[in-house]
């Protein structure tokens, strides 16, 4: 049961980064303005989708290819633990920085925060039993 629980949730956190990742393709000014950015041109668009787009989806492809090389979902699920575990220092940090916690930052923090618990507590029931290499 945890190896099924283990394999959906790297699958279900790599369709998240590339879902994340490839929707901001289909409008990207709506992106944009969403996160209150702007593009002076379509450079600055080029950009946005190179950073973002380009980032989410490696990561996805790459839990994917880690999972599928490896044999087992806990690379992967740890790659995704740590990334996730990133995201919530960082938009804890900005928001420090910036000198509040929006609504809407709150809420990619409960989120994210519930994935990385899962992430974690799947990892510690499964104590990386697996070696990083077969090789002698």
């Amino acid at each position: 049961m945890k190896k099924k629980l283990g394999y959906l949730f790297t699958n279900l956190m790599a369709l998240y980064f590339l879902v994340s990742g490839l929707s901001i393709l289909f409008d990207v000014p709506a992106k944009l303005k969403r996160i209150d950015l702007n593009a002076i041109n379509s450079d600055g668009e080029i950009a946005f989708i190179l950073i973002y787009t380009g980032l989410m989806t490696g990561i996805g492809v790459a839990i994917l290819l880690l999972q599928y090389l490896s044999g087992t979902w806990i690379y992967s699920a740890l790659l995704a633990t740590i990334i996730i575990g990133s995201f919530i220092v960082f938009r804890i940090v900005g928001s420090i920085m910036v000198g509040f916690l929006s609504p809407t930052q709150i809420n990619f923090l409960v989120f994210e925060s519930i994935e990385v618990t899962v992430g974690v507590l799947l990892l510690v029931k499964e104590k990386f039993k697996i070696p990083l290499s077969t090789s002698p």
